[in-house]
């Protein structure tokens, strides 16, 4: 048996592959025998030839796991004895790490049952042998031990470590790396009590790293490199003693020129981490810190490698900078933006092309996580842009274009106001030779053009739209996409001024939805998007658009049933929601084709998949290098998760609202089976799911509420089909503060409430939901909401504040939604009791000074909010309100003071009483707000305020002379309009009353501003009719005083107001 076994084994290594199939026939007719594994054995021994010797070593670490529970006990004794002598006799490296792989294997099974007792012995004695093959073999056992049963290896970590420093300082590099192999899986057992051991083998680490930089050792220098990213990620405070020293050395590794690309990237992933994880550790080292980003804009500096492969490695140039992008976010800007800054400076103003590229770059990646000091330095930077978009080096021009699309996107809304200056010099880019310049000023025209707005783009559609269709015609795909991309942005911010250019651009938008190459997949996404947008935009009454409806319609069903793609998909079911939102009830054909492509893509699997698993085939045994292992990165666990399908599951769950709010009627049959998929989504793994599914489960009650409306009148009974819906959707939507842990999920949850709320009316929604409602409410105000809880209070880890803030204000402002949905929902006199007892004290506290500004203008807005709804039943908190109002009026945040000024005068009108105390000191605080560089939203609510003002307090109270020419001076309103109501209300009333004779001296300049506001179009018809009618009695009652006053009007206005009183 043994010549014919070893036979099979030579004939496994043939190259005859129908002499190795019938060896792989005769293995598997042996392998079922437990036999087996002591006559491998034997040839692990003797066979002659070491190719054989190390096939017969890997085919015994598969089946040492199936057979040794069968084996007898004197077998496995020997087994275990032949092991360890062959590994320590073992001639041929590669068949030493083959033994290795069946000590290993062997060790899982027999040491947790104090059934090996001489292994651990053994590994010491490899590990401190002079030999480097015997050490190196001994360092990989204890790796691979770590693995699988580390438990058991607790008592012997600190001799193990003893041995990893021997090794690490050992001069052989296989020896080194075997000690490097086993540092990773030992951390998880290493404790407080080993940290001054682990010390001293970061301590053998470094000389190690010198000698591997001398030497050009680029392979042990990842290694390491990687090693010490999974130290510092170890809870235990492990890198603290020398991270000064371990961060010099990796970035010596990053700058130095003559390694590989990916070895010098590979060496900036430590200070990824510590930006991300552990930036207070960072900064402390402050010349560290200097030295660092001035060494990363040095290798910005540098050209693309002759050889460079785009889709394989990162050049040096865009490491540094993707490391200065992640500093610039994770870290205080004082430690990053100096040092760019006077870099980018200098190299803009060099000869040296790639200098001034460099300079561009770091700009551009300065402006996420330093938009608040590159937004200071504007009027410098953005001229330093534009001047290099016309640089004679292409790569220049490109970087330049770059760095203009990441200011749009960051410095917003600074940068808009630059629109003159930054308009013509995109229109110059796109007409570049080089394709690359072209997509990149595509994506600056995108991100610009999507901030301004109709009145800003409006001058430049002519050429816009040309210079595109010109990209359209001739570009590559990559350039296309992003002309369309634009495109999109372009006809979100014109609107209906977008009009005059459909009929160009809509065939060329249907000839890439219908393109069916796959380089122009992207293309055809952008197309679809595109058109979505102008249809929703114009409105599908628009004569261009109309016709075109159900041709895209079809164009772009047929390209969804024959491309597999989740990004077209998910562009799909968006483009079909905009359709609806513009077709409304005419959309109800095309609900049989849509409403189950939407259910599909909600109902698909994730495509998860556990990456780096050990395969059935191998029965759990360990691998640790041998020639056969194809994992290179040596074995664990990843979860993947194809976002491209969340993306598509968050896209058709919002489609599913957008139909049941155009076709409501139409759209009911299908009602059952979405509420049963949007609660599936509702509970979805990712946060944008949920938030479509919360906004979509809303949309669907209301379309059953519209489609089988009440009866008229107080409380509102709902029919029974909206009963069943709203009973099953309130639920969902009230329970998820207390159980769902995303800010975004919550405000969507909180915001879709408040909207039922609303709509479905007065008494229309039960106790209970509303109680329900009302804790929502009152939790999210507290900041006890469970997606509100600090999961982590490790003080360095980091947060990117910007986004913590957007969602907390978020949330904070859907939950201020819901006050005034609660009281019209219960209505103002139920409500005042629990806005009293739940509400008012968190929304004091929201308004504290200790409390961020942004949270503090969106409480002042809700108390607005509630003080309009509940009027003079919120007496009680007047006080306190309006002493916070007071103090808000003083702030330097613009939408601070204009939501202050609004809801101190709304506080005034609703208890002229509680207020009177404060009414001087309010006027005195408002008339700041009066100034010409105010902001114009801020001035007209202060204005509003003013009238309401005037309007509660007593005859005698104001000082009518000085008061009135500061708000007459401030009329007609340029922003907020809605507030001339107010204003005009209270000079209407003073000239009816008996002050007329008070203010005499003011009717003229009165009369000249009633006849402003009566061509007003956007006032308030409220408004205007008031001022005619006011009007219309001062000539009655005074004529020959006020005829001619109203004879100097322009015939416009003499004209306005007749209409509106005969109206």
């Amino acid at each position: 048996m043994a010549a014919d076994f070893e036979a099979i084994l030579t004939a496994l290594l043939s190259t005859d592959n129908q002499v190795r199939k019938q060896a792989e026939e005769a293995v598997q007719n042996v392998a079922s025998r437990p036999e087996v594994v002591a006559e491998t054995l034997q040839h692990v021994q003797h066979a002659a030839n070491p190719e054989v010797r190390q096939l017969a070593a890997v085919l015994l670490r598969k089946w040492v796991p199936r057979h040794w529970a069968k084996l007898p006990a004197e077998v496995k004794s020997g087994a275990q004895q032949v092991l360890l002598e062959r590994i320590a006799h073992e001639p041929v490296h590669s068949v030493r790490r083959a033994l290795a792989d069946v000590v290993a294997a062997t060790a899982r099974l027999t040491v947790p049952e104090g059934q090996w007792p001489g292994l651990m012995d053994f590994l010491h004695q490899c590990s401190r042998a002079d030999s480097a093959d015997h050490r190196e073999v001994g360092l990989l056992l204890f790796a691979a031990l770590f693995e699988t049963i580390g438990d058991h290896l607790q008592p012997h970590v600190p001799a193990i470590l003893q041995a990893l420093a021997a090794g690490a300082g050992h001069p052989s590099a296989a020896v080194q790396a075997a000690a490097l192999s086993a540092v990773e899986p030992l951390l998880p057992f290493i404790t407080d009590a080993h940290v001054p051991a682990f010390h001293s083998l970061l301590g053998a680490l470094l000389p190690c790293a010198h000698a591997a930089l001398a030497a050009g050792n680029e392979e042990l220098l990842v290694q390491l490199c990687q090693v010490l990213v999974e130290v510092a990620e170890c809870p235990a405070p492990l890198l603290q003693p020398c991270l000064q020293q371990v961060l010099e050395m990796c970035m010596t590794v990053a700058t130095n020129k003559q390694f590989e690309s990916d070895t010098r990237e590979r060496a900036l992933h430590l200070l990824h981490w510590m930006a991300k994880y552990k930036p207070k550790q960072l900064t402390r080292l402050k010349p560290l810190m200097r030295a660092i980003v001035d060494a990363l804009c040095e290798m910005l500096c540098e050209p693309k490698p002759a050889d460079y492969d785009d889709a394989q490695e990162l050049p040096p140039q865009k490491a540094a900078a993707q490391a200065l992008d992640v500093l610039a976010i994770a870290v205080a800007s004082q430690h990053v933006f100096p040092a760019v800054w006077q870099f980018a400076q200098a190299a803009a103003a060099s000869p040296d092309p790639n200098r001034r590229h460099a300079a561009m770059l770091g700009l551009a990646v300065m402006a996420e996580g330093c938009a608040e000091p590159l937004r200071k330095r504007l009027q410098t930077a953005l001229p330093l842009v534009l001047s290099l978009l016309s640089d004679g080096s292409s790569e220049v021009r490109g970087a330049a274009a770059f760095a203009l699309g990441q200011f749009s996107e960051y410095l917003v809304p600074d940068v808009m106001q630059h629109y003159k200056d930054v308009m013509p010099a995109v229109f110059r880019l796109l007409r570049d030779p080089d394709q690359e310049v072209q997509e990149r000023a595509c994506y600056a025209l995108d991100a610009f053009c999507e901030s301004l707005d109709a009145a800003e783009i409006l001058p430049y559609m002519p050429q816009l739209i040309s210079e595109l269709l010109q990209v359209l015609q001739m570009g590559r795909p990559g350039v296309q996409e992003m002309a369309l991309s634009a495109v999109s942005s372009i006809a979100a911010a014109a609107e209906q001024a977008f009009q005059p250019y459909t009929a160009q651009m809509l065939p060329v938008l249907q000839h890439f939805m219908q393109h069916p190459g796959k380089e122009h997949l992207l293309c055809r996404c952008r197309a679809i998007e595109a058109a979505g947008i102008i249809v929703s935009s114009l409105g599908a009454k628009d004569p261009v658009i109309g016709p075109h409806i159900a041709p895209m319609m079809e164009a772009v069903l047929a390209g969804y049933a024959a491309a597999d793609s989740s990004e077209l998909r998910e562009y799909s079911h968006t483009m079909f929601g905009n359709v609806a939102r513009a077709l409304g009830e005419d959309f109800a054909p095309y609900l049989g084709h849509v409403v189950g492509l939407a259910y599909a893509s909600c109902r698909q699997e994730d495509g998860a998949e556990l990456v780096g698993d050990v395969s059935s085939e191998s029965d759990g045994d360990e691998d640790l290098g041998s020639d056969e292992s194809s994992d290179d990165e040596g074995g664990g666990r990843n979860f993947n998760v194809r976002t491209g399908v969340m993306d598509e599951k968050a896209s058709a769950t919002a489609a599913l609202g957008w139909y049941a709010e155009a076709c409501p009627r139409a759209f009911m049959p299908y009602a059952e089976e979405c509420l049963q998929v949007l609660t599936t989504m509702s509970e979805y793994w990712h946060e944008e799911a949920r938030a479509a599914a919360f906004d979509s489960l809303q949309k669907l009650a209301l379309a059953a509420h519209s489609a089988f409306p009440p009866a008229g009148g107080e409380p509102v009974v709902l029919s029974q089909q909206t009963q069943v819906l709203s009973e099953q959707v309130l639920p969902l939507l009230i329970s998820c503060v207390e159980e769902d842990c995303s800010k975004p999920a919550v405000a969507a949850a909180a915001a879709a409430l408040a909207q039922l709320l609303k709509q479905l009316g007065r008494g229309a929604v039960g106790p209970t939901f509303l109680e329900g409602a009302s804790n929502m409410a009152q939790l999210v105000l507290q900041n006890k909401a469970v997606c509100q809880e600090v999961e982590d209070d490790d003080e360095d880890d980091a947060v990117d504040d910007e986004d913590v803030a957007a969602e907390d204000e978020e949330l904070l402002g859907a939950a201020a939604d819901l006050l005034p949905a609660l009281a019209a929902s219960m209505g103002p006199d139920a409500y005042a009791a629990v806005f009293l007892s739940l509400h008012a004290e968190p929304l004091l506290a929201r308004l504290r000074p200790q409390q961020p500004a942004a949270l503090r203008a969106i409480a002042a807005g809700a108390a607005a909010e509630v003080a309009e709804s509940l009027g003079p039943r919120i007496a009680a908190v007047v006080e306190p309100l309006m002493t916070l109002m007071l103090r808000e009026l003083q702030t330097e945040d613009d939408i601070n003071r204009q939501n202050a000024a609004f809801c101190a005068g709304l506080l005034v009108e609703a208890s002229p009483e509680k207020a009177a105390q404060q009414v001087m000191p309010l006027l005195a605080a408002l008339h700041n707000m009066f100034r010409p560089e105010e902001a114009a939203g801020a001035r007209d609510n202060a204005v509003g305020a003013v009238g309401r003002i005037l309007s509660s307090s007593p005859p005698g109270a104001l000082p009518l002379g000085q008061v009135l020419p500061v708000l007459l001076g401030a009329l007609p309103l340029k922003e907020d309009l809605s507030e001339t109501t107010p204003a005009v209300a209270a000079l209407c009333k003073l000239l009816l009353s008996d002050q007329l004779s008070e203010i005499q001296q003011f009717v003229p300049q009165i009369v000249q501003v009633f006849g402003q506001v009566a061509v007003q179009i956007a006032a308030p018809t409220e408004a205007k009719v008031g001022v005619a009618q006011t009007l219309m009695n001062m000539q009655a009652k005074y004529h020959g005083q006020m005829a001619p006053l109203l004879a100097q009007l322009p015939q416009e206005q003499q004209a306005a107001l007749q209409m509106l009183v005969s109206s």
